[in-house]
């Protein structure tokens, strides 16, 4: 046996195995992995279950009939920048409780809530105390949203009137698809 011919063979085998393993990885811009296009939530059923949710962790408030303030929600990175999304998510949420029964305040009416022309009323940036005070509410639907790469955080909370206590929270993720892209660039 001649073993400089089988150790030719060898490397001439890793050789091509390599050129053509290298071969198969090496693409023509044709075959590069394509971003999945992100499709938005029913975002009305998913503030809808946050709404719930809120309402689950806090039973007792169904019994005390007071009066309830519904807030935009506002960007965690600045307390006082909103956007579409976020005055969406305040709507929809007051909506739901309203729809459960709850007396629900619509303070963008009420001339005694200073609210910043396309921003919404910001109850995380203000003393949620004088807001409620004012109202006679029990409580204030409020919270927060992050945005990432390809979802948005919210931070729903019910929070108590008189102290700021935070008596339910609830935390969910949104994708950021086309809609919710374009109700975040909505300032």
């Amino acid at each position: 046996m001649n073993w400089k011919l089988i150790l030719r063979a060898g490397v001439a085998f890793l050789a091509l195995s390599g050129w053509v393993g290298i071969q198969g990885c090496a693409s023509s811009g044709d075959d590069l992995p394509i971003r999945p296009i992100i499709q938005d939530a029913d975002l009305i059923g998913q503030n809808y279950q946050a709404a719930d949710a809120l309402l689950t962790r806090a039973p007792w408030l169904r019994e005390r009939r007071e009066p309830l303030l519904s807030a935009t929600f506002v960007d965690i990175n600045n307390l006082e920048m909103s956007s579409g999304l976020g005055r969406v998510i305040g709507e929809q949420l007051g909506s739901r409780f309203a729809q459960q029964g709850f007396t629900v305040i619509e303070i963008k009416m009420r001339n005694n809530i200073f609210v910043q022309e396309g921003a919404g009323e910001f109850a995380l940036s203000r003393s949620v105390r004088e807001i409620s005070q004012s109202h006679n509410a029990a409580a204030v639907i409020a919270g927060t949203y992050a945005v990432g790469r390809t979802s948005v955080f919210v931070n729903a909370r019910l929070i108590r009137a008189t102290d700021n206590l935070v008596l339910a929270s609830h935390d969910y993720v949104l994708p950021l698809g086309p809609d919710a892209k374009a109700l975040i660039a909505a300032q």
